[in-house]
């Protein structure tokens, strides 16, 4: 992606807790779980997140084999995301916020399937770090907040 692209979407509400997203070429919709008060109908914003990680870091690997001439033939990512408290991760080395009590905690495995040698599959970890969704989630973020507001005849 280079550095100067802009993207942007446009996030509505629709009903209840289901909301659409509108890009520049499609258009998803997102919904809550049941048991958070949704319907359900819908991958619900944290798998969006989670397939975004997984898709773009497959994608990197992929661009990266092909270049490199590596026999990859397919990669599988399983993403989990869940809340722990910050006590339970305090003493791995991970600066986090205190204020809140908790940090999200994603796990990543990475299955490489291709005839690949050692040194190959070093590189293609080292590689994996680099999709740009990664490092949005990871540290790379700050937000600009700003608010409008509509009256609805």
């Amino acid at each position: 992606m280079p550095e100067a692209e802009l993207i942007s979407v446009k996030v509505k509400h629709l009903n209840n807790l289901q909301n659409q997203i509108i890009t520049e070429k499609h258009t998803l919709i997102t919904d809550e779980p049941e048991e958070s008060g949704g319907d359900g109908l819908a991958v619900n914003p944290i798998e969006l997140l989670l397939g975004a990680e997984g898709s773009c870091t497959i994608s990197v690997l992929t661009m990266f084999a092909k270049r490199m001439k590596y026999d990859l033939q397919g990669v599988e990512i399983n993403l989990t995301h869940k809340r722990v408290r910050v006590e339970e991760i305090q003493d791995s080395g991970i600066e986090v916020d205190n204020e809140r009590g908790y940090v999200h905690k994603i796990e990543k495995n990475i299955k490489f399937i291709g005839n690949l040698d050692e040194d190959q599959i070093e590189e293609l970890r080292r590689v994996s770090q680099r999709c740009p969704v990664h490092n949005i989630i990871e540290k790379r973020t700050y937000f600009e907040i700003s608010f409008d507001h509509a009256e609805k005849s």
